[in-house]
């Protein structure tokens, strides 16, 4: 069973999420609008003058933008935000046991910066710390309580299944086999869901910031919707 579900049915579940993250991209490039923008000539000492304007304009727009964006009403939740990003993708890629498992199988390897066990485990702990916060904050915020559904708490319960499995796994805490099934099949479910979920999000982050323009935008946005 295992050789099955590390084997064909990952390779299926990798194939639907790689047609489902194109599906989604052609689908935003469906759904928005090129915005034409226009351009005026001006002198050159007009051009200094005007940048340097700008330049004065841009940042206190820039700080008015933040006071009233996630960052400035919720920085608590856009730093655990941020950190948990991070971890879920420094961790799968950098873990000894991961590495090992790449190289048998592709010859692929990052040993030189393999974690070792403690900071594996302690950027473990982080991210189920993470995941605790979003889940109790769910729970006990009103706000976010009033909005939440079964569908949002499946999704942070489907989300922390592989790093519960795996360090149960890793450390032997109970039988493990049936945690590595367990592990592989919740990788399995995630890659198929990511883009039909919320979790496409992980591919929208970047469309949104590189071609939609608005204060977040990491360019001034070539589209609108």
């Amino acid at each position: 069973m295992y050789e099955f579900i590390r084997g064909p049915m990952a390779w299926a579940c990798f194939s639907i999420f790689i047609l489902g993250m194109i599906f989604q991209a052609v689908r935003f490039f469906v759904l928005t609008e090129k915005v034409q923008s226009a351009r005026l000539a001006h002198p050159p000492r007009y051009k200094v003058r005007k940048k340097i304007e700008l330049s004065r304009e841009s940042l206190l727009s820039l700080a008015s933008k933040l006071r009233v964006s996630v960052a400035g009403v919720n920085p608590l939740m856009t730093f655990v935000t941020i950190v948990f990003h991070v971890s879920i993708i420094i961790l799968p890629v950098f873990l000894m046991e991961h590495n090992m498992l790449m190289d048998t199988l592709w010859g692929i390897s990052f040993c030189p910066c393999v974690l070792s066990e403690i900071n594996a485990d302690m950027l473990a702990g982080i991210v189920l710390s993470c995941i605790l916060f979003f889940l109790f904050r769910r729970i006990f915020v009103n706000r976010v309580r009033s909005i939440s559904t079964f569908y949002d708490y499946f999704i942070i319960l489907l989300t922390a299944s592989p790093f519960v499995t795996g360090i149960l796994a890793i450390h032997d805490l109970f039988d493990y086999r049936i945690l590595i099934i367990l592990h592989v099949m919740s990788v399995n479910i995630i890659m198929v869901s990511l883009p039909f979920t919320k979790f496409v999000h992980s591919i929208f982050f970047f469309l949104n910031r590189f071609f939609i323009g608005s204060e977040y935008s990491l360019s001034t946005g070539s589209r609108s919707w």
